[in-house]
């Protein structure tokens, strides 16, 4: 969420649910370490519980109308509580769900957005000394970068053009676009903190500046197999470098858009993909 970096990578059969491929990425997790930030797609009690069980930090976007504990809290006007769920009150809510957990312990935070809206945040973060109330609109707003990082798969890598029809073509070109994302971010990201050092000191622009990724990625494309086959990594590093430096885009603070909700229409026969 903060480097555009690919951790983990699962692909599968598309009836597989999400939250089964979040439970293997939780293989790659450090317990204790490493904080989950999920949306509304994952709300519940199974993977909280599982979470806790794991000793993995998360915060979770949940429902309104999910948790009774929350239905309360808005009820009475609270905005910040840790509450104690217990096996009985899981089964009530869940009755088809049979979870061998005693209880579940977590903290339900209310944020109210700047469009009269609430956020309800499920976290682990208990201490509120620590993590403050007013630290959650920060923290769960750095998840907009995972659909950051979704849109420059989707539309720059082109992730779904695959180049065969098979399952092993398929995967070969899922990881390999995976690589390419990585790799561009591991080297653009010295050069985005750079940028911010260098802006911090000399504070003569109005806005911030950060790396246009999409300069990045095409020129990692073109320039990987200079780098791997011929050994040219200096030369194509410092080129990489200079571009990047000379295309960069600004940052417009607080830039909103509304969001079109427009039916997908099916591609053209013409422009079909394989």
């Amino acid at each position: 969420v903060l480097n555009f970096t690919t951790l983990d990578a699962q692909i599968d059969s598309f009836d597989t649910p999400e939250r089964e491929l979040a439970k293997r990425h939780m293989s790659q997790v450090k317990a204790g370490q490493d904080l989950i930030i999920m949306d509304r797609g994952y709300s519940g009690f199974p993977l909280a519980f599982e979470l806790q069980q794991k000793g993995i930090d998360y915060c979770i976007r949940g429902r309104e109308d999910w948790w009774p504990q929350v239905k309360d809290m808005l009820e009475t006007g609270e905005v910040d509580k840790v509450v104690t769920i217990k096996k009985n009150q899981q089964f009530e809510m869940f009755p088809k769900m049979r979870l061998f957990y005693d209880e579940l312990i977590c903290r339900i935070v209310v944020v109210t957005l700047p469009t009269g809206g609430l956020e309800i945040l499920i976290t682990s973060l208990l201490d509120q000394v620590k993590s403050p109330y007013e630290s959650f609109v920060s923290l769960y707003a750095m998840r907009w970068n995972i659909e950051e990082g979704y849109k420059l798969y989707k539309t720059r890598l082109q992730l779904e053009a695959w180049s065969g029809k098979t399952a092993l073509a398929v995967k070969q070109d899922f990881y390999a676009k995976v690589f390419l994302m990585t790799t561009t971010a591991v080297l653009a990201f010295p050069l985005e903190e750079q940028l911010r050092k260098e802006q911090e000191a000399e504070k003569t622009t109005k806005h911030a500046y950060k790396v246009n990724r999409t300069n990045a990625l095409a020129i990692i494309k073109e320039s990987a197999p200079k780098m791997f086959i011929h050994k040219a990594i200096a030369g194509v590093l410092s080129a990489f470098d200079n571009i990047l430096r000379k295309t960069v885009e600004v940052v417009r603070p607080n830039r909103k858009n509304p969001r079109k909700k427009t039916p997908k229409k099916p591609p053209s026969m013409n422009y079909k993909q394989l």
